[in-house]
């Protein structure tokens, strides 16, 4: 049995196009892998989101196994005021990232928008379907994240505030 290569890749366009997301990538208000339109810190108690970024685990050079048990989880904890957040989308499904489908700013703290996970350290499933890695392409459903920053964030805005690691994992057999 041969397994797969595998790497984590970001959907953006109109037509979703794949681009290797494994250097890091930024969230911010805009279509692309790291962005520059910051999201806003609210100046009074709530939580403003970033635009969807969309990930999935997508098959490089081809295997004789499937995979399956597709899991999420943040590689450390977030400053105080910063989350993720995700949730299980078919690639069909795909939606290019705009302003009318990010997720609701909130008038709360620390809100979870609606139809989404928060993202914690540990692992969480967002999709056990089981896929053959027989073709390239993407394998399995994307995972849909987006970033919040709640007014108690202290740091600064802009690119240069840092956000923990996205670990994509799976069982491949």
């Amino acid at each position: 049995m041969g397994a797969a290569t595998v790497q984590a890749r970001i959907g953006t366009g109109a037509s979703i196009t794949y681009a290797n997301a494994e250097t890091g990538a930024g969230y911010s208000r805009e279509d692309s892998l790291a962005g520059t339109t910051p999201v806003p810190i609210p100046t009074t108690t709530g939580t403003n989101f970033s635009w969807i970024k969309s990930f999935v685990l997508y098959v490089t050079a081809t295997g004789t196994t499937t995979m399956s048990n597709r899991r999420v989880n943040m590689g450390s904890s977030p400053a105080i005021g910063l989350a993720l957040f995700f949730k299980d989308v078919a690639v069909a499904s795909y939606a290019q990232a705009a302003s009318g489908n990010k997720p609701a700013d909130s008038g709360s703290n620390g809100n979870t928008p609606s139809g989404y996970t928060a993202m914690t350290t540990s692992t969480q499933q967002w999709d056990n379907t089981s896929v053959a890695t027989s073709s390239t392409g993407a394998n399995g459903d994307l995972v849909v994240t987006a970033c919040g920053v709640d007014n108690t964030f202290v740091g600064g805005p802009g690119s240069a505030t840092a956000l923990p690691s996205i670990v994509c994992s799976y069982d491949e057999a």
